[in-house]
């Protein structure tokens, strides 16, 4: 008999190679920078507008390659303003793995990070329990739900955290990709 699947997330070293050999077969990636050059700049066209500072919250940051790409969309549409991005990112590795792409980059002098090594749900409970609720200016979640419990109850959280101009993105793959803000 053969024995059960075991879940990839069980094994992250097993699960990034799997997700790197995902990305080398399939069009995800491309259809993911295609939304970010095409439609990410009329979503985030209002988020800054007057603000010395814009606030960005990366949910499931990963590596940062996604980040820095949505980050430079908001550097070119308000170029000069303050960028406070915070990653929240269980993953010390991947959290490594951003540290050196910022370090790499030339271009992030006006962006302050801060990351959270945790998952979604650790930093709602920390919050809650420090009695905090910063408001974001633009918050996204790519690739990230498939490792909740609660998705709607994930997605209202968030979504309560936004300012009143205030954009929520949130990207998966189905059988065609699709890609969403609110």
């Amino acid at each position: 008999m053969a024995s059960p699947m075991r879940s990839l997330l069980s094994n992250p070293d097993r699960y990034l190679q799997s997700f790197r050999l995902f990305l080398e077969k399939s069009t995800e990636h491309q259809s993911m920078r295609q939304f970010m050059e095409r439609q990410l700049p009329e979503v985030i066209a209002s988020i800054g507008n007057g603000k010395s500072t814009i606030n960005v919250l990366s949910v499931g940051g990963g590596a940062g390659e996604m980040d820095l790409l949505i980050l430079s969309k908001v550097q070119a549409r308000y170029p000069g303003v303050t960028i406070s991005n915070d990653v929240i990112e269980p993953s010390a590795d991947q959290i490594s793995k951003y540290k050196e792409r910022v370090a790499q980059a030339s271009n992030l002098g006006n962006v302050k990070f801060t990351w959270h090594k945790e998952t979604a749900y650790e930093y709602e409970s920390r919050m809650n329990a420090e009695k905090k609720s910063k408001k974001w200016d633009f918050i996204h979640m790519i690739q990230m739900l498939y490792y909740v419990k609660d998705i709607p109850a994930t997605i209202r959280y968030f979504h309560s955290l936004l300012e009143s101009q205030g954009k929520l993105l949130i990207i998966l793959v189905s059988e065609a990709v699709t890609c969403g803000h609110w």
